[in-house]
């Protein structure tokens, strides 16, 4: 049997199109007795008589290179599908969508009992400024900040003057610039992306007044079943009344008048370093309170009343005081997977960091369980941190509201240091408060030795 040679190639890549479709499609690629058939089949090319058991072979690599191939796309795209659900599992987390993580679920809305008027709450996947009409074309903060500072040397003061007054500004009576409307929202989306507590979870609350009620849980209900004609047994309330209080935060950036002239990044420099401190303030009173003036803060989730907490840690040599914890409040009802991050000092971080197996000679770092490793660990010097000893907060976070009245207030003290030492100061303040809805929610670890 003479077969040409472009026969025998056209012949040859139809059999292997066949049997790619069938591996495909995981059928058999190409019948055994068929295969036997052609083995028996001898045919010439170019003269050399041979067997087909060469075309035949052939087929049937391709057939197994193939079924191999196909095997392991089909172990990645599992692979591939386990990792979306875990990610989809993180960003229902309390705290674990982020910016540019799980879609952002809608925003709640309560309604304020006092004014009638809803409130927007904020999760950290939203922004205020998204709720502001006229959120287009306004200058930035830092633009604001340096036309301040730099009042008519500024280029472009005339238009910033303009602007002001069309976002409804004012200067009060003590120099004092009131930022309102779309500025205040950016100025306040600026502060929240740099709090932990936000990016941990945190709901933040925009308030309509100095004041603002809101229902917390001060009990889990007590259930019973009921017979028929039985008496209900009464129990105790189980919802109780906390206040959010606008308490005022203040930051005091000063600068020479020459930096405040001639630097070309004075806007990010003062957008940047106002923003950030008085957020490491708010977060560092969120988590303790402060010291000196403690009514004039908020007081710290350290000291909620009816929280839980693991005490006297000591050195740790594994992660058990943080799986302690996620017990504590597993057995309060908190799911699993609303345990939002572990927000603690960078002190406990390198102590953790540095724990070895336990194994002798061996230096393999420490492996924390599957639950503690996926949980997000947030470091923050507003941690507490005092003689050694660290206190970390875990927590549903979605029960912790963040409470901030929209106006933000800047002063430039242009006299106070100018004639002492050629300095001026700008002088910010917001009015802020925490509160816990529920205080079974957040668990603290306390007394852990670094």
């Amino acid at each position: 049997m003479k077969i040409s040679r472009s026969k025998l190639t056209i012949a040859f890549l139809a059999v292997a199109f066949l049997a790619i479709v069938a591996a495909l499609l995981g059928h058999p690629l190409v019948p055994p007795e068929l295969l036997a058939g052609l083995g028996a089949m001898p045919f010439a090319v170019a003269g050399e008589t041979t067997s087909m058991d060469t075309l035949a072979d052939l087929v049937r690599k391709q057939g197994e290179t193939l079924e191999e191939w196909r095997k392991k796309q089909e172990s990645k795209l599992k692979a591939f599908e386990s990792d979306l659900v875990e990610l989809a599992k993180k960003g229902a987390r309390p705290g674990g969508g982020g910016a540019g993580g799980a879609l952002a679920p809608k925003n709640e809305t309560w309604i304020d009992a006092k004014s009638g008027k809803q409130i927007q709450i904020l999760s950290n996947d939203h922004r205020m400024l998204d709720q502001e009409q006229s959120s287009q074309g306004n200058p930035s903060v830092g633009r604001l900040l340096r036309g301040l500072v730099l009042g008519g040397r500024a280029d472009d003061a005339r238009e910033l003057e303009d602007e002001r007054k069309a976002m409804g500004g004012s200067v009060g009576p003590d120099g004092g610039f009131t930022v309102t409307g779309a500025l205040s929202a950016e100025w306040i989306d600026r502060l929240r992306s740099k709090m932990v507590l936000v990016d941990a979870g945190a709901r933040t609350v925009p308030m309509p007044a100095g004041t603002l009620s809101l229902a917390r849980v001060t009990g889990d209900p007590t259930i019973s079943w009921h017979g028929e004609n039985h008496d209900i047994t009464a129990t105790k309330p189980t919802l109780g009344q906390v206040t959010l209080t606008a308490r005022t935060v203040v930051c005091l950036v000063k600068m020479s008048l020459e930096l405040s002239q001639d630097s070309a990044n004075i806007e990010q420099i003062l957008s940047n370093t106002i923003t950030q401190a008085m957020a490491n303030a708010i977060d560092s009173a969120g988590l303790v309170g402060v010291n000196v003036d403690a009514g004039a803060a908020p007081s710290g989730i350290t000291g909620l009343d009816g929280r839980n907490t693991v005490t006297s840690i000591g050195a740790p040599t594994t992660w058990d005081f943080l799986v302690d914890g996620m017990y504590e409040l597993l057995a309060d009802n908190v799911p699993m997977e609303s345990i939002g991050a572990m927000v603690s000092h960078p002190a406990v971080w390198k102590k953790m960091r540095k724990l070895k197996t336990g194994i002798t000679n061996d230096n393999t770092p420490l492996m924390a369980p599957d639950e503690v490793a996926k949980l997000r660990k947030l470091w923050t010097t507003a941690a507490p941190l005092s003689g050694g000893d660290a206190t970390a907060v875990i927590a549903d976070w979605r029960d912790l509201l963040f409470g901030v009245r929209k106006d933000i207030t800047v002063r430039v003290l242009s006299e106070t240091f100018m004639g002492s030492n050629l300095q001026i100061a700008m002088l910010a303040y917001a009015r802020v408060d925490f509160a816990a809805t529920r205080a079974q929610s957040f668990c603290t670890l306390e007394g852990i030795t670094v």
